[in-house]
């Protein structure tokens, strides 16, 4: 301790300035932090996900869609809907994502690395030459395997990995001007587009469409009055940026069409959803929290610290130290290539707050030593003494609970432990520097006065801290719990029981779009989509056989109907298409719409054919194998290439697309759940069956939630215990530090259950910081000691003189802490609104519960074998 003091002592100047030269260096690399909007919070490698990704490399249609939803009440086959309909979708077909931002940075890296790399020069001069096209991807596709040779920074990879999927962003469309339509023709089985032009009349165009049923609410609602454009986008997930630009281009397209036609405008609405919308719209949310509520958690805390030290140095260095914790860590994941995401955007907020306690706590106590008389380096001194230990200890602690929340497998969660801790740790070391170095060099000037006062009123008798009311009120309330501990025992006792049975009724769950507000457009949108036309949740399931043409056979696909037939019974499954509905359409349509044929081929079929020179007509059986594959064969060589959605290269697979109409995460568990008990029964031998898609990755995002919150709660409180024991050398005092953070575990999630909040990604992180939060407790204890120790106090007085004293600071933490994550409040994203009121709650309850049960169980815990001394012998402490 000496050694550290004089340390801080002799160096105060250079500890300062360098100070200032690190958060220099970690300020500069802010511009380098990047967003990460990708509401898949697990990694690529978790099954949730890798399946969808295996998919995707065997199937078109396995990318997330965007949706256009062109709603007209009278009818969409009229002349002006259907026109907008084939104009978005060709708007859509020529969509870039790049701009001139992005040709410029292309040019720089050009001219950058061009020198070592003649062929990286030649690709960037080759896409450059005639202005950026899709007809580039070619040659974009080559730059991420170039650039991998090549020291390009974090930032300048990630843009070249992105940029070939930016600059051709659509992979496949779909709706009436996109979808394949089969008909036939003197017999011979054509496949077009529906809606293949603008002058076709929409009569024939409504008769066609209609008529078949692999459109109806993939390509219009059944009411045919909503109409669908549905643009498939090759985007990566992780690039938000991309995903932001597709939705302002999506919207850019149909403001641009509505300002055009404004006869089209007066009858038709327009909506945009799907998941790459959800994305950016959670982008723009991010990016908006993250420029609003980050000052203002500033201005809430520093008026705050004006109320409560009404001192220039009580607001200053307990400021200073939570902007500069909070840049440095900001910094460091800018370092990491850790970018902000729909958690880790809340870390300023976090940092801003619960950061501050180490600082907010020293100069309490300076303040306290200063009154009491000396120089303002002996108070310092002073200071650093009492309050080394109890802050290394509650930074400790808290530490590890943050850094326990790392083992979950939802990536959001792991960064934001991990760099909470981070941030706890800069701030420690912030405040056991910049304190008592600022106060050695330019001392409290301002305090003399006050102390001159404090000390003449000392003298005469009448000293009063500054809370001294707040102190007594909490010494009232509770001296009550001393005199009455068998009572508040029993009334605490039911407390936990009823809190206790509440928490067997948390509700896991994630609302996805629900979580937005009500009047957000995205929102708006996708609540219309569900409500009207195919979902915006799509699902897909694989069945491999591991034989090339294995599922062209009668068993497969009629286990693939049956598959069908299976999710158009379930309730929030809105449509779905498949290998086998292509084959009984093909069927019916070669038998010139005989509702008899609108099914699958029998075993064996009687099949005619006329020769054309003789006109003799044969009939011969055919099997229902050889009719699946040739009506295969027959749709290829009809023109069409949407198969691909349904099958893949060698036939060994094949996937069911099926979209739902909710968000909800347990919809998708009800789901699935029905899915695997008829898989159980109907599934082929030989057969492999995958689910992926939005049910699968969500569900997958429950689970781990489930699983993460038990798991690390649990070894959270046996670390904090632990670390409590170890540092206080005492087994009493540490379970009793630990029991306010238990009991206020339980209590938050009763009350969570209570009022009908749900446990999810946002709420989860809470009893991370519930566990690691154990200030008041180590701050009261140690009061309590001192008391004990120093004072001679008997033990019920040495409470109350703890209660007296820290119970304000601890009040005033509380306030601090709970204003400040109130102003997550004004999130437009309800996870985030949740966060900041629970965890406002979980403090309140934090700092209650170390008063209360310390002073209720201190008999128990805390027995001392020393004669008291009468509270009243020693007021004057």
């Amino acid at each position: 301790m000496q050694t550290y003091l004089r340390f801080v002592e002799r160096y105060a100047a250079w500890i300062l300035a360098a100070l200032l030269v690190v958060t220099v260096f970690f300020v500069l690399q802010l511009p380098k932090l990047t967003a990460d909007s990708n509401p898949y919070l697990l990694p690529d490698s978790h099954p949730a996900r890798k399946t969808l990704l295996e998919m995707q490399d065997e199937f078109t249609g396995t990318y997330d869609a965007a949706l256009i939803a062109i709603h007209n009440k009278d009818g969409v086959f009229n002349r002006d809907t259907l026109d907008a309909v084939y104009d978005m979708t060709a708007s859509s077909r020529r969509m870039l994502l790049v701009n001139d931002a992005d040709k410029a940075q292309l040019e720089a890296l050009r001219d950058r690395y061009g020198a070592a790399a003649p062929q990286w020069r030649t690709t960037i001069d080759a896409i450059l030459a005639d202005g950026l096209t899709q007809n580039d991807f070619a040659e974009a596709d080559k730059l991420p395997a170039l650039a991998a040779k090549l020291p390009l920074s974090a930032a300048e990879r990630s843009f070249v990995d992105f940029f070939p999927r930016r600059i051709n962003p659509i992979k496949e469309l779909a709706g009436m001007a996109a979808t394949e339509n089969m008909v036939a023709r003197d017999g011979v089985l054509v496949v077009r587009t529906a809606l293949a032009d603008k002058t076709t009349d929409p009569a024939l165009i409504r008769e066609e469409v209609m008529g078949n049923a692999m459109m109806i609410n993939g390509a219009v609602s059944a009411d045919a009055k909503v109409a669908l454009v549905v643009v498939e986008l090759y985007i990566k997930q992780e690039d938000a940026e991309g995903q932001l630009r597709a939705y302002q281009a999506f919207e850019k397209i149909v403001d641009d069409y509505r300002r055009e036609h404004p006869t089209f405008a007066a009858a038709n609405d327009t909506h945009i959803a799907g998941v790459p919308i959800f994305i950016a719209e959670q982008k723009k949310l991010v990016d908006r929290d993250m420029g609003t509520l980050f000052p203002l958690v500033i201005l809430v805390v520093a008026a705050i610290l004006v109320l409560f030290f009404r001192r220039p140095l009580g607001v200053i260095l307990p400021l200073a130290n939570v902007i500069i914790a909070a840049l440095w860590t900001l910094g460091l994941m800018a370092i990491n290539h850790a970018p902000l995401d729909l958690i880790t955007s809340v870390l300023p907020v976090f940092l801003i707050t619960i950061c501050g306690a180490d600082a907010i706590h020293m100069m309490s106590e300076y303040y306290t030593q200063r009154a009491q008389g000396g120089t303002a380096r002996e108070a310092a001194r002073r200071t650093m003494q009492v309050m080394v230990s109890p802050v290394l200890l509650t930074t400790v602690t808290t530490t590890a609970g943050f850094l326990l929340s790392t083992s979950t497998n939802i990536s959001s969660i792991r960064s934001f432990g991990l760099y909470m801790a981070c941030g706890l740790a800069f701030a420690q070391l912030i405040a056991l520097l910049l304190v008592p170095a600022w106060i050695n060099l330019f001392g409290d000037r301002s305090l003399r006065k006050r102390v001159e006062i404090a000390q003449a009123k000392a003298t005469s008798g009448g000293s009063r801290a500054r809370h001294e009311w707040l102190g007594t009120a909490l010494e009232s309330v509770f001296r009550k719990v001393v005199a009455h501990r068998a009572a508040f025992g029993v009334a605490f006792a039911l407390l936990i029981a009823g809190a206790g049975f509440m928490t067997t009724r948390v509700h896991v769950e994630d609302a996805g779009s629900g979580y937005f507000a009500a009047d957000n457009p995205f929102r708006k949108a996708d609540d219309f989509v569900n409500r009207h036309i195919a979902g915006t949740s799509p699902g897909w399931i694989e069945v491999a056989t591991g034989q090339p043409g294995g599922v062209l056979t009668l068993e497969q696909v009629r286990f693939i109907d049956g598959l069908d037939r299976f999710l158009a019974s379930q309730p929030n499954v809105t449509y779905s298409y498949s290998l086998a509905r292509y084959i009984k359409r093909m069927n019916l349509v070669m038998h010139d719409m005989d509702p008899a044929y609108d099914r699958l081929p029998a075993a064996s079929e009687p099949v005619s054919s006329t020769d054309p020179d003789t006109g003799v007509t044969t009939v011969e059986q055919v099997k229902g194998d050889d009719l699946v594959a040739q009506s295969v064969l027959m749709y290829e060589n009809g023109g069409g290439s949407d198969l691909t959605n349904v099958l893949n290269r060698d036939f060994s697979r094949a996937v069911t697309m099926f979209t739902m109409n909710t968000t909800r995460a347990s919809d998708y568990q009800a789901l699935l759940d029905a899915l695997h008990g008829w898989l159980a029964k109907n599934k082929p031998a030989g057969v492999e069956v995958k689910i992926g898609g939005s049910p699968v990755i969500w569900t997958g995002v429950l689970h781990e939630i489930i699983k993460g919150q038990l798991n690390s709660a649990l070894l959270a409180l046996a670390a904090v215990a632990l670390v409590l024991v170890l540092w206080l050398r005492s087994v009493p005092q540490g379970v009793l530090a630990t029991l306010p953070l238990a009991a206020t575990m339980v209590c938050y999630y009763g009350f969570m259950a209570l009022f009908g909040i749900d446990l999810n990604i946002g709420t989860a992180i809470i009893s991370f910081l519930i566990v690691g939060i154990v200030d008041y407790s180590v701050h009261f204890l140690h009061r309590i000691g001192i008391a004990r120790d120093e004072l001679g106090l008997s033990l019920d007085d040495a409470l109350l003189h703890a209660v007296r004293h820290s119970g304000q600071s601890i009040v005033f933490n509380v306030l601090v802490f709970s204003l400040g994550f109130l102003t997550l409040l004004l999130s437009e994203f309800t996870p985030i609104v949740h966060l900041g009121a629970l965890v406002a709650m979980a403090l309140s309850l934090s700092g209650a519960m170390s008063l209360f049960l310390i002073t209720l169980l201190a008999p128990v815990f805390l027995r001392r074998r020393r004669d008291p001394m009468p509270l009243a012998e020693s007021s004057a402490a």
